[in-house]
This record gives structure tokens, C-alpha cells and sequence, in this order.
């Protein structure tokens, strides 16, 4: 399905601004798009813009069968079974739904009965909270029948259900909605579903990527909205919410927003908020890219090496001459050993005291580059960052 370009520019409503009014934002030329959940297919990217706020959208929405393919069928995120992400820490390695639990938790209502988790992938979070609230009615859905087999392994209570807006929603105190609300086309209408599901004195619970730190998720396929923090709060009153609690910084989780809303009183709507924050993003990464392809120029014969095998590794072979290269190895030590990623094997570290490279690409945050630069000193490596 994500194969397929089309050509049209559909007609939106900003979310932010109300105005229909959009321009080109972004279109890729590689013949190669990516996935959230890190697949890579054919076509060119296509985003567009409103000049009144900002705000970056998909050119073209998806139709419902499409996302039933998508999410019910193709996506692979939460989705497979597979060991769930790690963030390494100062503590060691935590879980990813660790991570969102502990985030979250804090923040439910003092007293509920029934929480909800919408987008709930295999369960892994749902999991800790069913654990945690023993005595509680723990619900999920999700629109991948994959995950959701997956979560009732675990004995969760979990339905099969792509949620998007205009199909009833159960009453519950508590909704869940972490990296969700992104894939939504219709953003207004899961809002005023949700609210009318919502109890009294409940909460809506959102977490989503946000462009205020240099996010690189404008370059996904199927995020169909990109906002900064101040961007999603005035969608959130807008639709009369109240933001009671809001986290953009966390110490782990970088790059994603904490939104804790309740029913507010009044709609606010006050000035429409414009920001130049998403288009500085895109022309730091056009320039990451056009830095490795020069870095690349006239380099297909050696032998490089890619040290990490997550998000930034496939963002670098989507948009980049990277896909080009004689890539011989991509070195993680968080990766299962002998699994490939886009076709290339994967290695621990050890792999590179065996093994002659021309070329190390480090293809990981860059505050991890130091440490892996100390750790290949007695070994000689031509280390170059990705970006």
C-alpha cells in the first residue's frame, strides 16, 4: 500500500488553525520511503505545510481500507513478538513500556475503575498496567491482529479494533492513546469520541512524538501529523480539553511529549499559535544528508560498517546514497545476534576486533559517540558519525 504515489493534493483541515490553505512542504527524491516501524518501501515522500501554523501534514490521507492494510495487516511495531525496545541508561537498560509506565502512572486519577489503552500494540504496557491495578478493568485495542493475538497470550483483555474516530468507544475513566494520535487523520472527531466516552473526573492520556528537539519523524510514511508541544495544547483546547499536566523533557524519552488532559469548562481558542519549528528541522536533516552523501561520494567499493541498527540507521538508507554502499555489517550490541536488518547481518561488538572495515558509521544518538569511540581505541577504525 505505501508503495503506491499518488499525485493530488487533498484537501485538510489544520488542525491548529482551522485553515484549509496548504502548501509543498517536502518531497524526497531517493524512490524510497520509511515506516515508523522501521520498514522501508518504494515511492517519494510527500508533506505539505499550513502557512498559518506550521503545522506538517501528509499530502494525501489514507483511506479506511488502506489503514485496515496497514495497521491490521503490514505493521510491525508492538506488533511480532519481537524482544520490545531497550533505552540504555545510567541505571542499565530499561524497557520501553517501563519507560511510558512510570512516565504515565503518576498521573492517573486518584480513584478509577476502568482504563482503556487505544493503540495497544502486543500489550507489553497494558501488561504492567493490568499488573499494577490488579483489581481494575484493563482494556485494549488495537487494529493488528498479530498484537492482538499476541496480548491475549498474555492474558489481557485486548480487541481487535482500528479506532478512528466515528465508531463508538466504551465508557471508561482512564484512555491511553501513546503514539497514537499521529496516525489519525481525523484528529477533531477521536477527540470528541473519546470525550463522550470519558467518565466524570476522568483523563485522556496522550504521548507523541513532537517536533520541538529536532524530531526526524517528518520523515515517516504514515504519521499523517507533525506538531511542536504548543501546536498539540491548542488542538487540545481547541476541542475542549484541558492540559493539566504536560512533559516535553524527558530524560529518557527524547523527543516525545507527555499531554495529561481532563474536560475543560470553557473552549478556548484565542490567537492561531504559528511556528517556523518543524521547517528548521527538516533543513537540519536535509543537511545530515547531503553531508553523508558527500562524505560517501565515490566510497561504494569499501567495506563500511554501521554501527546501530535502529530508527537512525534506516532514516540514513531511506534518504541517503547509504542504501548504496557495500555495507558489510551493522554492529549492535542490543540486537539479537544473527538477525538482519534490511538484508545486512548483525553483529556484537566483538565482530570488529575480528573483522577489517574501511569505514565505522555510527548511526546512533550522539551522546552515546564518545563512549563507542573509547571503546575502538586499541583497534584502528576510520569512525565517522552519520550525522
Amino acid at each position: 500500500m505505501l508503495k503506491e504515489e499518488r499525485r493530488y493534493t487533498a484537501m485538510r483541515i489544520c488542525p491548529v488553525s482551522g485553515s484549509s490553505n496548504w502548501t509543498p512542504f517536502y518531497i524526497s527524491n531517493t524512490g524510497r520511503i520509511m515506516t515508523g516501524d522501521q520498514r522501508i518501501g518504494n515511492g517519494n515522500l510527500r508533506k505539505i505545510i499550513c502557512p498559518e501554523s506550521g503545522v506538517v501534514a501528509n499530502e494525501n490521507p489514507f483511506t479506511h481500507d488502506e489503514l485496515e492494510v496497514l495497521y491490521g495487516e503490514e505493521y510491525e511495531l508492538n506488533t511480532v513478538g519481537r524482544e520490545e525496545h531497550f533505552f540504555y541508561t545510567a541505571r542499565g537498560p530499561e524497557a520501553r513500556s517501563k519507560v511510558f509506565f512510570d512516565w504515565i502512572e503518576p498521573y492517573l486519577p486518584e480513584q478509577f475503575e476502568t482504563l482503556i489503552e487505544i493503540g495497544c500494540g502486543e500489550g507489553n504496557l497494558l501488561y504492567r498496567f493490568s499488573k499494577r491495578f490488579s483489581k481494575k478493568q484493563i482494556i485494549g485495542f488495537d487494529g493488528s491482529r498479530r498484537a492482538v493475538e499476541l496480548a491475549k497470550k498474555k492474558g489481557l483483555n485486548v480487541k481487535q479494533k482500528l479506532i478512528e474516530g466515528n465508531e463508538a468507544i466504551p465508557e471508561a475513566d482512564v484512555f491511553i492513546l501513546v503514539n497514537v494520535i499521529e496516525h489519525i487523520e481525523e484528529i477533531d472527531l477521536i477527540i470528541s469520541s473519546l470525550k463522550k466516552a470519558m467518565r466524570k473526573n476522568g483523563r485522556i492520556i496522550f504521548c507523541l512524538p513532537i517536533q520541538d528537539y529536532g524530531g526526524y519523524d517528518i520523515f515517516f510514511a504514515e504519521h499523517v501529523w507533525h506538531f511542536t508541544a504548543r501546536h498539540f495544547i491548542t488542538i487540545l483546547s481547541r476541542n475542549g480539553l484541558e492540559t493539566v499536566y504536560s512533559d516535553v523533557n524527558h530524560p529518557i524519552n527524547h523527543g516525545v511529549g507527555l499531554f495529561v488532559c481532563e474536560k475543560a469548562c470553557n473552549r478556548e481558542v484565542g490567537n492561531i499559535y504559528c511556528s517556523d519549528i518543524i521547517k528548521k528541522n527538516l533543513i537540519y536533516w536535509e543537511n545530515n544528508f547531503m553531508r553523508l552523501d558527500a562524505l560517501l561520494n565515490g566510497k561504494s567499493n569499501l567495506r563500511i560498517a554501521v554501527f546501530g541498527a535502529g530508527e537512525v540507521f534506516t532514516l540514513f538508507m531511506a534518504f541517503t546514497s547509504l542504501r548504496d554502499m557495500n555495507i558489510i555489517a551493522c554492529v549492535d550490541d542490543t540486537k539479537q545476534i544473527g538477525s538482519k536488518k534490511h538484508g545486512i547481518p548483525i553483529y556484537t561488538s566483538e565482530w570488529l576486533k575480528e573483522n577489517k572495515v574501511d569505514l565505522l558509521l555510527l548511526a546512533v544518538n550522539k551522546k552515546y559517540h564518545d563512549a563507542i569511540e573509547e571503546k575502538f581505541k586499541d583497534i584502528k577504525l576510520n569512525i565517522q558519525p552519520i550525522y
